[in-house]
Order: C-alpha cells, then sequence, then structure tokens
C-alpha cells in the first residue's frame, strides 16, 4: 500500500464524491476510483457506501479513517524531518577525536558549531585511530578527526 492511496482515500472521504476528490487532486476520476478499489483488495474491506448521492464511508472505511489521518500526519512529519536534516536545522552529528584532539580541539569546536546550529546534537567520542576507522567504515561515525594518516583503504 502506498501514500498515493491513504491520500486518495482521503480525498474522498473528505469530498464525499470520487467526482470532487478527483477535481480536487488533479486526477481523473477513473484513476482515483481505480487507487481506491485496490486500497480496498489490498484490505480486505469496503471503506466507501458507492450506492447514494454522495460517497459515505461503510463502518470498515470510519475505521480506516482514523489511521489513515495518522499516516498521513507521520508522513508530513517525516517529510519535515528529512527537509530539517537537509538544512541541518535538526539531527545529530557522530564524531571521533584521538585523545590528542580532546584538550585543545574539541571544546572550541563544539561550542562554535553548537552556536552556529543549536538543533543538531552532537555525539563526540574519544576514540583510537583504527578503532575510528572501523566506525566509519560500519556507518557508526560521520566524521572522525586524527593526526596519523588512514591505515584502512
Amino acid at each position: 500500500m502506498l501514500a498515493r492511496h491513504i491520500h486518495y482515500f482521503l480525498a474522498v472521504a473528505e469530498h464525499q464524491s470520487f467526482t470532487k476528490a478527483a477535481t480536487a487532486l488533479h486526477v481523473s476520476q477513473p484513476a482515483l476510483s481505480q487507487q481506491v478499489r485496490q486500497l480496498e483488495e489490498s484490505l480486505g474491506a469496503q471503506l466507501f457506501d458507492r450506492s447514494g448521492r454522495k460517497t459515505r464511508l461503510t463502518d470498515a472505511g470510519e475505521v480506516y479513517l482514523r489511521y489513515a489521518l495518522r499516516a498521513a500526519q507521520e508522513l508530513q512529519e517525516g517529510q519535515r524531518a528529512i527537509h530539517d536534516v537537509g538544512d541541518l536545522s535538526r539531527g545529530t552529528l557522530r564524531i571521533a577525536v584521538t585523545p590528542t584532539f580532546t584538550t585543545y580541539l574539541v571544546g572550541p569546536l563544539v561550542e562554535t558549531f553548537h552556536r552556529r546550529y543549536p538543533n543538531i546534537t552532537l555525539n563526540v567520542r574519544e576514540v583510537a585511530q583504527e578503532q575510528m576507522e572501523n566506525q566509519l567504515l560500519a556507518d557508526e561515525l560521520d566524521v572522525g578527526i586524527a593526526f596519523d594518516q588512514a591505515h584502512a583503504p
């Protein structure tokens, strides 16, 4: 089941009409009907009563509506979170430094970074270079700072 199915379902529920929902979504009515039919088949339940003038939710549709609204909200929040990570307004940065750097570099670096990006969480670890390289290769770190040349390819 795709986000499109949920989006289409919610539009039909809101407009109580396949035609009005299709217009609002800028899709053809047959395409919208087909997507809703696929959703109903995948759920094994009829979501809309199409017999009257208005398209109404069935009991199963009423129950599903609550979950579809929550799913749509979660998807929107996911999109916002991706945007926030992309523009550095929110997220986490995992950094490792060798013990040599800890005493004179980490404090000022963290302070400057936090002033510039207050909603980014810094996770700073002090590790030996060999461990750092292994953690970078295992995607357990985003950045590693060390004096010596890399040992890993």
